[in-house]
């Protein structure tokens, strides 16, 4: 059987806000991994013109 995740998650916070979060740290959202390209508060991985996150995945 499918297991769900990969385990790339494990331990990384969820995306919040209002959290300043600087380039290369992770957060999770959507049941994704989301690295941070370069210091970002209040943009929302994925949902953003300014592309500020990348996607590393589903958890």
């Amino acid at each position: 059987s499918p297991t769900s995740g990969t385990g790339i998650c494990t331990g990384v916070a969820a995306w919040s806000s209002s959290v300043a979060y600087n380039g290369a740290q992770k957060a999770t959202y959507n049941g994704h991994l989301w690295q941070a390209k370069w210091w970002t508060q209040n943009d929302t991985p994925g949902n953003n013109g300014q592309n500020v996150w990348t996607d590393l995945g589903a958890c």
